[in-house]
């Protein structure tokens, strides 16, 4: 049977992908925080979205779904949003979706905490990559990882400001989540129920924080590795804090985890190039707004100059569009890529990109729309959030 048919939608990638990875690497990925009343609140209000077609237009096109965001051109209005620990979903995953990234020309956004050294992601995916950082307690080891990812040629530094303390996450908890995985009897079943898993895993190695080999205790459990991430990023990204960033940085900087219009105006008085609108895929408080019920609202406050990015809850192309024509200017996803990377490895890099760009392509055509600019004219007005 082809790719096409036993994958033709992320939903079935997942699904593949929960019966091919442990579960408690499943539950990290799959899972918010608390009942995960955020994620189905980024579900829900996604589908509340609704767009009204033009069927007679002037003439037959063909959808022209490039997008530029902060000086670079793509050739569609998404990119691959930053997860950490992404080796226990999949080895090698940030490598296969850094590669794929390259050969369709998307942004690759690479999580600090991932599993794969920032060097070599920017090897692979060249100026496609971009570099996300949580801000440390430690400001020599902040300007440490700044100067690495400057000298190794990212232009595009992501700050995530959503974390200021950790998070006690109940799934992760149970499951006695840590990197390296600890093997018990529970985790050690889990593995052997997927073997393709072990395998894969054995043979590229145990998925470690490499980018902060230096510093992480050695072979942490949960308990430690909790404790010692809590303090290596514990407290809010002060205006102070993301000024002094702002004069390290010489490149783009980004700000992602904007929900609050005050940090979004806060963010563009100090000279940030861009805002990321999310709600860290539901991760963080489980109260929190929909990045869709917050996009009107912030764009508003920092008016139509300030590039807009938005994360959570996309799983196909016409989700990508519904954000786009509430007015954001871009749309970064996590989970689909990595759904898509563990139920078929490398393979499924290309073929979730593949995928999300003809369904965005499609739900154009259905619109009648154009441009992806254009995508705002279509929405249903008024639109309730």
């Amino acid at each position: 049977m082809s790719i096409e048919r036993r994958f033709p939608c992320v939903a079935d990638m997942r699904r593949a992908a929960s019966k091919r990875v442990p579960k408690f690497a499943f539950d990290y990925l799959d899972n918010g925080i608390g009942s995960n009343l955020a994620i189905r609140n980024n579900r829900n209000s996604l589908d509340r979205v609704k767009l009204v077609p033009r069927y007679l237009v002037e003439k037959n096109y063909i959808p022209d779904c490039s997008a530029s965001i902060l000086g670079q051109s793509f050739s569609q209005p998404f990119g691959v949003a930053p997860i950490g620990l992404g080796g226990i979903i999949w080895p090698n995953v940030a490598q296969h979706l850094a590669e794929a990234s390259r050969a369709s020309n998307i942004p690759f956004c690479l999580s600090g905490f991932a599993t794969a050294l920032i060097e070599d992601i920017q090897d692979i995916a060249g100026e496609n990559a971009w570099y996300q950082h949580y801000l440390c307690t430690d400001d020599d080891l902040n300007r440490k990882m700044f100067r690495r990812a400057e000298a190794c040629g990212y232009t595009t530094l992501v700050i995530t400001v959503d974390i200021p303390t950790a998070t006690r996450r109940d799934h992760d908890i149970r499951n006695g989540l840590s990197v390296p995985p600890r093997f018990n009897p529970g985790t050690l079943w889990q593995i052997l129920k997927r073997p393709k898993w072990a395998m894969e895993t054995v043979r590229h190695g145990i998925p470690r924080f490499r980018n902060y080999a230096e510093v992480i205790p050695k072979n942490a459990n949960l308990d430690q590795l909790g404790l010692y991430i809590q303090e290596l990023i514990e407290g809010h990204v002060t205006g102070d804090r993301l000024r002094t960033v702002r004069d390290l940085w010489p490149h783009r900087l980004v700000v992602k985890g904007i929900l609050g219009s005050e940090d979004a105006i806060d963010c563009k008085a100090i000279g940030v190039d861009a805002l990321v609108i999310s709600n860290h895929g539901g991760r963080q408080l489980d109260a929190a707004h929909s990045p869709s019920e917050r996009l009107g609202i912030i764009r508003e406050a920092v008016g139509p100059g300030m590039p807009i990015m938005v994360d959570g809850g996309v799983t196909t192309g016409l989700d990508i569009a519904r954000y786009i024509a509430l007015g954001a200017d871009f749309v970064l996803a996590g989970r689909a890529f990595m759904y898509a990377v563990a139920a078929m490895g490398k393979t499924g890099a290309d073929h979730v990109i593949d995928i999300l760009s003809r369904e965005l392509r499609m739900t154009m055509s259905q619109l009648g729309c154009a441009r992806v600019e254009d995508l705002p004219g279509f929405l249903d007005s008024p639109h309730i959030p």
